[in-house]
């Protein structure tokens, strides 16, 4: 039975055995092909895929997980995972994976953070799970990890939206809600979580209008405003209503309140924004204003209010009423139209005064409708607001008062006359004082500058710049003496003073003092004098000086480029009595032919004057008037962007040489004669630096002095010390000096002490004042240090030894000869042709250059000192140079050839 069973199997068997090699390459062959499709699904997966050992090395890593990190294969094979996990995400991770392999856990999924090759963290969701061996035990892990840095990154940008959104409506002054469709809070500002009086802005979140108010109809009132919004799709802007719940106090509280529904981009209503803005302060404002408002309108007086053009915008009934115009008519015209005081574009009244004051009260005349004048008392207020200027004018109609007060305001009118001409001294004043104080404090600075870079500079080397300020000085209290004759101007009376003196003298301190603002504006300033004009003549010094300030000041002042020059001529004479021309040109921007008639009107200014924001206007008015006084005429002619020639002749006589010096000094006071009593003088004044001056002055002459600073010290010292001389001070603190001299004059021994009033005080009224008081004498501040000695001399019969300078007569007679010569041009140039630097090194030269280059005096005055002291005479010149700062000469002289 088993033979052909047997024969049978054996066949087979021995078919197979022929069929078994192919079939097994089959296999290998479908097993290489699966593994292939298994690398490419897992190479160009578009995950990161990873396989990770047991003890958490990567095995493998597919090209996709190797992009995201910016590591190849080759770096990540066999290498830890935690090594490029975050620090904060190596806790979890280490421990899901821990259960994983310990088979707690069939799989895991989380978000965790890698570090990227270039150092920044990128993000992903990872998901584990664990592959097993044919035994069933742990192979390894395989991790998928899916790329959400983007994700990460827009949330980030959402979130710092969000929260940028929160800053922004929080610090907005408004309150702001929105609600869903259903009328549900989904959110709210800080302010109106303030105002609603609760702890956040998170705490609204859910709630309605019914959990915000205990009373249902207020909650209901809000949600149907809501309601009608949303319904009709249409916003509800700047509702302004009462709060339904009353304030503090029971305080009224005032919102303007705007619903907008807000809308998706489809135009679906996704709910409704609500602005709130508590207006309760403006809303009491408005009704204060509304009051004053009708009480301005029922006011007897009319008011006007203007903006910065004159123009106005609101008028009251009154004004209607007085002016016989309507409304709508006054707001269409300006001030100038009822005033005719009024400047154009505004009231009499300078708008930069209205604004420094704040408020004005002063009358004018306005005509009505039908031409009647009108008397009125305007009184004038400056009002700023929302960055905006106004005129506020409360006018009264004073025709009834002015009727009773004809006599006295034909006085005041007398008054207001003599005022005026009193104002418009005290203006040119003004200007006048400006030149000759420029050249003190300029000259002041000079000296301040050279003692800063050389303290032991000798004083005789400062002698040119104090005889400059010596003069100046001098300008300034012969201008300070005039404004004080006040009696001359009121009257109208301003009379000629001619005297004796020396014009190339005049001349050449001009020069000195107009020089320092010239060459500040690198302008040339040149004097060119006729040899024949006389050095002596007969005139009024002071009224000619102030001619010549006033036209060289303002051709300096308004010349930009270029220089300024002064022509001196001698015209038609007739033996001793003749006539000199005077001519200032400038090449400054010139003068329109339209501003020529207005040149020579006080207070105004050519368009040039007014856009330098100098002057007042009454400098060319007050030289006309001047140069009539002296006899002659003045003329000017102009070109636009060329220059301006001012022309003047004045009548002089010649002096007589007899009568060139009528006084003379008996020269400097330096010292007490001998045989003489040893005098003790007492200096009463409340201010140190006036007593401190009147004390250097006298003790080094041999006087004993001694100091008090007012009446009641004054009146201790005399009692105890018996001076000789009191130089009293008359408006003291304590005691004023009135006072104390009559206390002392009472004594039978005051009697035999003389008292010397010093006082700023010029008015011939208060030297009477003073004299009657029991002063002795008066002296005015500021004097002249002889004027106090020959006080002394007259009251004591003191006798002084005076100074003999030698030299300096020398030189008065070198000048004096010399006049006709070397004193009549006055070129700002310096001759430098003789000037041998050839003697210097080249290196020297160099230093010396560059020192000059960059304005260095203290390296300048360095580089002279090096020079051998045979060549004396040349570093002498070179530091007259450098303290001229003539800069410009030096860096000439020292340029390379």
């Amino acid at each position: 039975m088993w033979g052909p069973v047997s024969t049978l199997l054996y066949r087979d068997m021995n078919q197979n055995n022929h069929k078994l090699p192919h079939r097994l390459q089959q296999l290998e062959t479908a097993l290489a092909e699966s593994e292939n499709r298994l690398r490419d699904l897992f190479h160009l997966a578009p995950i990161g895929i990873a396989e990770i050992s047991t003890e958490g090395y990567f095995l493998a890593v597919n090209r996709a997980f190797c992009r995201w990190v910016g590591y190849s294969q080759a770096d990540l094979i066999n290498l830890n995972f935690n090594a490029i996990t975050h620090p904060e995400d190596g806790d979890i991770c280490r421990e899901k994976f821990g259960q994983l392999i310990n088979r707690e856990i069939d799989k895991y999924t989380l978000e965790k953070r890698y570090r990227h090759r270039d150092g920044h963290w990128v993000y992903g969701i990872l998901t584990c799970y664990l592959r097993l061996d044919v035994m069933g035990n742990p192979l390894c892990a395989i991790a998928q990890i899916i790329d959400i840095t983007e994700r990460k990154r827009s949330e980030q940008e959402i979130r710092e939206k969000e929260e940028y959104l929160r800053l922004l409506l929080d610090n907005i002054p408004q309150q702001v809600f929105w609600k869903d469709t259903n009328l549900v809070f989904r959110g709210c500002n800080r302010n109106w979580a303030e105002a609603a009086g609760l702890d956040g802005s998170e705490s609204v979140v859910g709630k309605t209008d019914f959990d915000l108010f205990a009373d249902a109809d207020i909650a209901e009132f809000y949600r149907e405003k809501d309601r009608q919004v949303l319904e009709s799709r249409t916003p509800e802007m700047n509702v302004v209503a009462p709060k339904q719940k009353l304030g503090p106090g029971g305080r009224r509280i005032w919102l303007d309140v705007s619903r907008i529904p807000m809308l998706d981009s489809q135009g679906n209503v996704l709910g409704i924004l609500g602005v709130l803005e508590d207006i309760t302060e403006r809303k009491e404002i408005d009704e204060k204003l509304r009051l004053t408002q009708f009480s301005i309108d029922k006011s007897r007086d009319y008011v006007l209010f203007s903006d910065i053009n004159g123009r106005f915008f609101y008028v009251n009934e009154a004004a209607c009423k007085i002016l016989g115009y309507s409304q709508e008519e006054l707001l269409t015209m300006e001030v100038e139209d009822i005033d005719p005081l009024a400047s154009p574009g505004g009231w009499s009244i300078a708008w930069d005064d209205l604004r420094d004051q704040g408020s004005f009260t002063f009358e004018s005349t306005h005509y009505t409708k039908t031409g009647q004048a009108i008397a009125v008392e305007i009184t004038l207020s400056h009002l700023e607001y929302n960055h905006r200027e106004y005129g506020c004018a409360v006018v009264r109609d004073i025709r009834d008062r002015k009727q009773t007060e004809i006599a006295l305001q034909q006085a005041k009118e007398a008054a207001e006359t003599a005022s005026r001409a009193k104002s418009e001294f005290l203006a040119r004043m003004s200007h006048e004082l400006r030149t000759p104080l420029n050249a003190i404090l300029g000259f002041t600075q000079l000296m301040e500058r050279e003692l800063y870079h050389n303290p032991n500079i000798p004083l005789f080397d400062h002698k040119e710049h104090l005889e400059i300020i010596g003069r100046s000085g001098e300008h300034l209290l012969e201008l300070i003496n005039d404004v004080l004759e006040m009696s001359k101007i009121e009257a109208g009376r301003v009379s000629l003073n001619p005297t004796n003196f020396n014009l190339i003298s005049l001349l050449n301190s001009l020069r000195e003092m107009l020089e320092l603002p010239a060459s500040s504006k690198k302008l040339t300033l040149d004097f060119a004098i006729d040899d024949q004009i006389p050095t002596y003549i007969y005139a009024d010094e002071q009224k000619l000086r102030q001619c010549l300030i006033n036209l060289l000041g303002n051709a300096i002042k308004f010349t930009v480029k270029g220089g300024v020059i002064l022509r001196v001529k001698l015209g038609k004479f007739n033996h001793d009595f003749g006539q000199l021309w005077f001519e200032v040109e400038d090449t400054g921007p010139g003068i329109d032919p339209s501003e020529m008639d207005l040149l020579f009107e006080p207070f105004s200014q050519t368009e040039t004057g007014r856009n330098s924001q100098q002057g007042t206007g009454l400098g060319l008015s007050i030289t006309q008037k001047f140069i009539g006084l002296m006899g002659g005429e003045i003329q000017v002619s102009s070109e636009r962007g060329k220059g301006t020639i001012f022309r003047f002749d004045i009548q002089v006589t010649m002096a007589e040489a007899a009568t060139r010096n009528s006084e003379k000094s008996p020269g400097r006071a330096i010292a007490l004669a001998e045989n003489q009593p040893e005098y003790r003088i007492l200096v009463v004044d409340d201010n140190w630096t006036n007593r401190k001056l009147v004390v250097k002055l006298l003790n080094p002459l041999g006087f004993h002095v001694r100091e008090a600073e007012n009446g009641q010290e004054a009146i201790a010292i005399w009692e105890e010390w018996k001076p000789h001389l009191i130089f009293m001070d008359m408006r003291m603190p304590v005691m004023d000096g009135y006072e104390a001299t009559q206390l002392i004059k009472r004594h039978l021994k005051g009697q035999a002490t003389v008292i010397i009033a010093l006082t700023a005080s010029a008015l011939q009224q208060e030297k009477s004042i003073v004299l009657s008081a029991g002063c002795d004498d008066f002296v005015r501040k500021p004097f002249r240090v002889d004027q106090l000695l020959q006080t002394i001399v007259k009251h004591l019969g003191v006798r002084f030894i005076y100074e003999q300078n030698q030299s300096q007569l020398a030189e008065n007679l070198a000048i004096s000869e010399s006049q006709n010569s070397a004193n009549r041009n006055y070129n700002t140039s310096v001759d430098t042709t003789e000037i041998n630097l050839s003697v210097m090194p080249e290196p020297w030269l160099k230093e010396l250059h560059q020192a000059a280059t960059k304005l260095n005096g203290r390296l300048i005055a360095d580089t002279i000192a090096k020079i051998p002291g045979q060549y004396k005479p040349l570093a002498d010149y070179l530091s007259k140079l450098a303290n001229d700062f003539r800069y410009d000469i030096l860096i000439d002289l020292t340029k390379p050839k």
